[in-house]
């Protein structure tokens, strides 16, 4: 049996890639929205969450967000900024499993990194810096 909806999930796999920088289901819904006005918000949401468990995209579940969406399939890590909640993909680093797993049997690792992206350092470090002046 072939898959309904192929035009609705070419459409939004296509959005999320083109989007970039790791949107939640709701900005890809809000994009998508615009150009194809009767694809429903659920429509994008189940898209979404079908094709994570294809493999064809991944999830990123970050503590303390809504899960992101990335269409980079290819092995890279991710760095999430601690204050706008930006996230940007970093190169991928060698990591080597474990000696002991503590019975489980290991499937994959995610790592997102945190800190400041570029945008909210500068705004720090000027924040920091006039700071010092005043005293």
């Amino acid at each position: 049996m072939a898959d309904r909806n192929t035009m609705q999930k070419e459409i939004i796999h296509r959005t999320l890639c083109e989007m970039g920088g790791h949107p939640t289901a709701a900005m890809v819904y809000d994009y998508v929205h615009v150009e194809h006005p009767t694809i429903s918000r659920s429509t994008v949401y189940r898209v979404l969450a079908r094709m994570t468990e294809e493999g064809k995209v991944l999830r990123l579940e970050l503590a303390g967000g809504e899960n992101r969406y990335d269409g980079q399939l290819h092995p890279h890590g991710h760095a999430r900024c601690r204050i706008c909640g930006t996230v940007a993909d970093i190169p991928p680093v060698e990591m080597e499993v474990p000696p002991d797993t503590g019975g489980f049997l290991l499937e994959a690792c995610t790592v997102v990194y945190r800190g400041l992206c570029p945008t909210c350092r500068k705004y720090a470090d000027k924040h920091v810096m006039s700071a010092e002046r005043r005293q």
